[in-house]
């Protein structure tokens, strides 16, 4: 099940100074990278893996958190799930909803970024989950991806002289991902006729095929991404077209 939220009543900052000991106008408030560091080991530990985290600080103060299962924790820490249950669905957010409690409670860098108030919505990542640590490229081997890229990439940087020329200008890549290379600096992707810049919507397999590289005899293109080049890379939902 993708896309459920569960959302507790609102939290309240943890020990807020007094006017007389508020910190400068100028203070330095911890960023989303800061906080994400400090949620992730507490998510880990209640059987789940942190995935991305929003802090909305204007009209509705909002911390939202996404998760997905982590599979080797979750087996150890609960309840079997049923046949076709792979997702986050209600019962998870309820439980990292519950986990976060406490621990958000004593964390003043939280509350500084709202300075009052705030709500925390827990949610699944969605069906166009997204990649933004190397693991990610890694865990997701054999998946549709889509990449995009800051700039057009070098014919060096791409590892395949042919398809630069080809694609040129290319920033926004579909493709199947191929894990990172031995440097760990490059994400692997296997682009076919079908996934390229010219491609609006990628034609799927039909249901209980293996995958798209399998299946076609259409021609395929190896590349690499440097990872310091990606400015967003996702899941490319798996739904059918006809």
């Amino acid at each position: 099940m993708t896309g459920q939220t569960q959302t507790p009543s609102k939290l309240q900052p943890s020990e807020l100074p007094s006017s007389s000991a508020m910190p400068a106008v100028n203070a330095k408030v911890p960023t989303a990278e800061q906080i994400f560091n400090l949620l992730s080991p507490v998510v880990e530990k209640i059987g789940y893996e942190l995935v991305h985290i929003e802090l909305l600080t204007h009209r509705e103060k909002t911390l939202r958190v996404y998760i997905d299962l982590n599979n080797e924790l979750s087996s150890e820490l609960h309840a079997p799930r049923a046949p076709g249950e792979d997702g986050i669905g209600v019962e998870d957010c309820a439980i990292v909803s519950r986990g976060l409690d406490e621990p958000l409670e004593n964390m003043p860098e939280v509350d500084a970024c709202f300075g009052s108030a705030y709500e925390l919505e827990v949610s699944s990542p969605g069906v166009d989950r997204p990649l933004r640590r190397t693991k990610d490229f890694t865990k997701f081997t054999g998946r549709d991806v889509r990449i995009h890229t800051l700039r057009a990439l070098t014919a060096e940087e791409l590892g395949n002289a042919e398809y630069a020329t080809r694609n040129p200008k290319q920033k926004n890549f579909i493709g199947v991902l191929g894990g990172m290379d031995e440097t760990h600096q490059n994400v692997k992707m296997t682009i076919l006729a079908s996934m390229g810049p010219a491609a609006k919507t990628l034609k799927k397999p039909k249901k209980g095929a293996k995958g798209a590289v399998k299946e076609s005899n259409e021609k395929r293109d190896s590349i690499l991404i440097p990872l310091t080049l990606i400015s967003k890379a996702n899941i490319e939902p798996d739904f059918e077209v006809d």
